[in-house]
């Protein structure tokens, strides 16, 4: 074999490798974020969606105040994940069910305006949309739209704490369009 053909091999040789090790590292990567969703799947709810199945209870007949100022105690006492807290409320949100809808805005309405972080989280895990979205929805029981609207229109006012969330302002002008 000529030096030029066992250099063309071996180059061959090398990329093969090296894409290979890229290709492995990433369905590596894949498989752990695949597992991991699949582990969550089946996991079962957390505490924090827990205590938010809890508040928005099908059976309840309307908000309860208790468990929601809990709620807010134990975010600000950092005894559960705002974070998770939050997907939680998103969670019961996007539900079908009219009751558990209102409740999980009221329970987001409680914890806003109780749990100084709850802000900034609101608008990372993208909750907004999913409220525009019972906006939009023509199914959503007017009660509920109503609330959206309420709750978008208070935090859209209150601009001077929401400057450096665009999200809210931008949110707040499509909807005191409706």
């Amino acid at each position: 074999m000529s030096d030029n053909l066992m250099d063309k091999v071996t180059a061959f040789g090398q990329r093969l490798k090296i894409e290979g090790v890229e290709v492995g590292r990433k369905m590596s990567a894949g498989m752990s974020s695949m597992s991991f969703k699949v582990k969550e799947l089946f996991q079962g709810p957390n505490q924090a969606e827990k205590v938010v199945e809890d508040a928005t209870a099908e059976t309840l007949d309307g908000p309860d105040w208790a468990t929601n100022l809990d709620i807010c105690d134990m975010v600000n006492n950092e005894k559960i994940n705002s974070i998770e807290l939050i997907r939680g409320i998103k969670k019961r949100i996007m539900l079908k069910n009219p009751r558990v809808q209102y409740l999980a805005l009221v329970l987001l309405e409680t914890v806003v305006k109780n749990c100084e972080k709850a802000f900034s989280e609101v608008a990372a895990e993208r909750v907004l949309d999913e409220m525009v979205k019972l906006i939009d929805d023509p199914q959503t029981v007017v009660n509920n739209r109503n609330k959206v609207l309420i709750l978008i229109e208070a935090w859209g006012e209150s601009s001077n704490e929401l400057r450096y969330l665009p999200v809210y302002e931008e949110t707040y002008k499509v909807c005191i369009q409706f």
